[in-house]
């Protein structure tokens, strides 16, 4: 675009707007013609917020292409409009009217409130939730006519996927991975006009799916609820919209791994007609999707998130999935204190309370006969040999004799069955002794270091890594003589920080003592050298809320008095500002004098 096209448009523009000011200035009560000039989709004319974006955007756009030189524009004949901003919905209000224009709104002009619809967040997640568990009006014929426009894989009654199936078995076939992007890009006349409503619905429906993901990944309060809501609308609308839920779950990623375990109980049913049943199988689906279904991967996808991580391991003290046993024992000596307890406690509910009853099952001996064999180890039976198996490696001088629950003359022995929770117990208590020396190994190598400095550095790195470390009087006195050493040195802030900590780790055990060490960090920051005279005064009067008769606090607040009575006192200085007020002043009175003396 030229320089002469670009002036051309510029004044066409503007040919555009003033008389359109023009109609307003003359406030003409009964205009005979009213001049729209809105481009975008209709629905948005009735939307304030859309409407100030898209004359913002269309403003700013203008000015950008008018302002850049004329080589770059000669570079880029066409303009590159900036996308616009998705506004995702903050009230019930704005969700019910951007549903009500995905209903009215033309074939064509769906994308922009579906999109914003797709944006809600966890402030309207109980509305989304209603309209997804909410009947749908149209029959599974009908839907499934929209979804084969686009590929999209629906089940038969059997739960089979047609489509996938084929796909992966080397049939040319479209399959849909993205059922929302798929449908909004479909064009209008692929459809009748009887399945223009179902059509609305399926955008709806979707757009809402992406909503939840949104939810469950962004507010792990609503992750629980989001991941049943959406397991329970892959079997409601009979089954209608089981791939694309399936992909919804999976997009939450990592933090829906707990809520999935959890649900993934009695996974294994087969009665289809078992609604809790087929949830729990398609939480291991999903599961083994996102390769979190073996324990080992599950808890490595998370290792380094110490609430999340926590977090699965209380779903498998729920679960009891006998292949966690082993990976339980991972954590129980975990650096994280939360970490380390959530690990135990799984561990616990596998070997503590009476044992689960073993399952069998039927085989069939040569010669026509008939028996039963255990299916698999319990849960309890798989804990045991991983307990066993720790200790002989880490601590074998602890361990007991390998027993019978039942002898061979048939007889319970009860301290038998209980040994696995009281190996568990023993393990757990090395553990803990274990780290206890470790723990006095390392201060007595901090209380050694001869430099103050260096001592306070290794203290500091000890309690990083112990936060539930018992602080003794020694690690206080440590802290104590970094301070009033910094204070000598004229560090006024330094010694702030340091006696600030020692009063924090003095309190628990000595709250007097506490407030003590917290008076002198209060003293100690009111005498930093670049604080302002209200910054002292706020310290000083903490202080003295603390130890009202303490001289020290007095002394410094009759200080800061007469330092303020002192900066009263002194004569007034000129400042720019007045000056340039005393300027103005003597060239009016000039002026003044000077029309005088001509009249």
């Amino acid at each position: 675009m030229g320089t002469r096209r670009r002036l051309t448009l510029a004044m066409g523009l503007a040919a555009g707007w003033v008389p359109g000011l023009a109609v307003v200035s003359c406030g003409d009560p009964e205009p005979a013609v009213e001049v729209s000039t809105y481009v975008g989709p209709s629905h948005g004319r009735h939307d304030d917020e859309a409407r100030r974006e898209h004359a913002r955007q269309v403003a700013t756009t203008v000015l950008a292409e008018l302002a850049r030189p004329h080589a770059a524009l000669e570079s880029t004949p066409q303009a590159a409009f900036m996308d616009a901003p998705i506004h995702a919905p903050t009230d019930p209000t704005e969700l019910r009217q951007l549903i009500e224009a995905i209903d009215r709104a033309p074939l064509d002009e769906l994308g922009g409130p579906a999109r914003r619809l797709a944006a809600a967040g966890p402030a309207v997640w109980p509305e989304i939730r209603q309209a997804l568990l909410a009947d749908l009006p149209a029959s599974k014929r009908d839907y499934r006519s929209v979804l084969d426009a686009i590929g999209g894989d629906v089940p038969n009654r059997y739960g089979h996927f047609a489509r996938s199936w084929k796909k992966a078995h080397g049939y040319d076939v479209k399959l849909s991975q993205d059922w929302f992007e798929d449908l909004l890009l479909l064009p209008p006349g692929r459809l009748s006009r009887g399945l223009h409503g179902t059509y609305r619905d399926s955008v709806r429906m979707t757009a809402m799916f992406r909503a939840a993901t949104l939810v469950g990944r962004e507010d792990p309060s609503l992750t629980h609820e989001v991941v049943a809501t959406l397991l329970h609308v892959a079997y409601a609308h009979e089954g209608l919209f089981r791939d694309e839920v399936g992909r919804a779950i999976t997009g939450i990623g990592d933090e829906a791994i707990p809520h999935l375990l959890v649900e993934s109980l009695g996974g294994d049913a087969d009665d289809r007609e078992d609604v809790d049943a087929l949830r729990g199988a398609y939480a291991r689906v999903a599961l083994d999707t996102m390769d979190r279904l073996h324990p080992q991967r599950a808890t490595s996808a998370v290792r380094d998130e110490p609430r999340l991580l926590s977090l699965v391991l209380h779903a498998y003290a729920t679960v009891r999935l006998g292949e966690a046993a082993s990976v339980l024992l991972d954590f129980v000596d975990a650096a994280d204190p939360t970490v380390r307890s959530a690990a135990r406690a799984a561990f616990f509910a596998y070997v503590e309370g009476p044992p689960p009853q073993a399952e069998r099952r039927t085989i069939r001996l040569l010669g026509g006969g008939t028996s039963t064999a255990r299916a698999h180890l319990t849960y309890r039976q798989r804990a045991a040999i991983a307990i066993r198996e720790r200790m002989q490696a880490e601590v074998p001088q602890r361990l007991e004799p390998e027993c019978e629950i039942v002898d061979e003359d048939g007889r319970f022995h009860a301290d038998c069955e209980a040994q696995p929770e009281r190996l568990t117990r023993i393990y757990f208590e090395w553990l803990d002794e274990r780290r206890a020396a470790s723990i006095d190994r390392a201060l007595a190598a901090a209380l050694a270091e001869p430099d103050v400095q260096r001592r306070v550095e290794q203290i500091d790195r000890l309690l990083a890594a112990n936060p539930t470390l018992e602080v003794s009087d020694r690690i206080v006195a440590v802290i104590r003589e970094a301070a009033a050493a910094a204070e000598a040195e004229g560090d006024m802030e330094r010694a702030g920080q340091l006696w600030r900590k020692a009063a924090r780790l003095a309190e628990p055990s000595d709250p007097r003592g506490g407030e003590t060490l917290r008076v002198r960090a209060l003293l100690a920051e009111a005498s930093v050298p670049a604080l302002t005279r209200e910054g002292r005064q706020m310290l000083l009067a903490s202080a003295r809320r603390i130890a009202p008769e303490d001289p020290r606090i007095q002394s410094a607040l009759d200080d800061l008095q007469r330092a303020r009575g002192a900066e009263l006192g002194a004569p007034e200085r000129w400042t720019p500002v007045g000056g340039m007020v005393l300027g103005l002043w003597s060239l009016g009175v000039l002026g003044t004098w000077w029309r005088r003396r001509r009249g």
